[in-house]
């Protein structure tokens, strides 16, 4: 029985122990940043994260959103829309063992016995998920020139060298 127990607690500290997240492209609806071009000069951004922060997951997002810009050789962008998405769930595990007789019948040419005998099943139910996923969707507005005075206008320049900072 110990050695069942001393399994399940090795994997529930190596689980404990994941990777942090990297700025990286999304791959497969993973973990990470996607873009995609609506017009000749909107995009839509977005981060998706495993952890509870959705002001992390905003920084990413607005990262990406400033190298498009930087990218595609735009100045500045405004963000047109946004939506900020989280999900929380619970992880844990559970250990079972249970007592039962397994009972077998047995027939043949001049009849049929039947038999039990004592039985132990053990199981075990690990849910390592994470504990939190947010995800942050940008809709952006590329521009030249002069930047808008507009409330949700970025310097692309500006905020590339800014959060490139926290991100290394």
């Amino acid at each position: 029985m110990k050695k069942p127990i001393a399994a399940l607690m090795m994997v529930l500290f190596i689980s404990a122990c994941a990777a942090p997240e990297v700025y990286l492209p999304a791959s497969d609806g993973g973990y990470g940043y996607r873009e995609s071009q609506i017009a000749d000069n909107r995009y839509r951004v977005s981060f998706k994260m495993r952890g509870d922060t959705q002001f992390e997951a905003m920084d990413y997002a607005l990262l990406r959103a400033a190298e498009l810009t930087l990218i595609a050789d735009y100045d500045w962008f405004v963000v047109a829309d946004r939506q900020v998405d989280g999900e929380n769930w619970e992880s844990g595990s559970q250990v079972t063992a249970s007592r039962t007789r397994e009972v077998e019948r047995r027939c043949g040419l001049l009849g049929c016995t039947t038999s039990s005998r004592p039985s132990m099943t053990y199981g075990a139910e690990i849910n390592s998920g994470n504990r939190a996923e947010s995800e942050v969707i940008l809709e952006i507005r590329l521009g030249k020139g002069v930047r808008p005075t507009e409330v949700d206008s970025y310097d692309a320049l500006e905020v590339r060298n800014n959060l490139r900072k926290r991100v290394n």
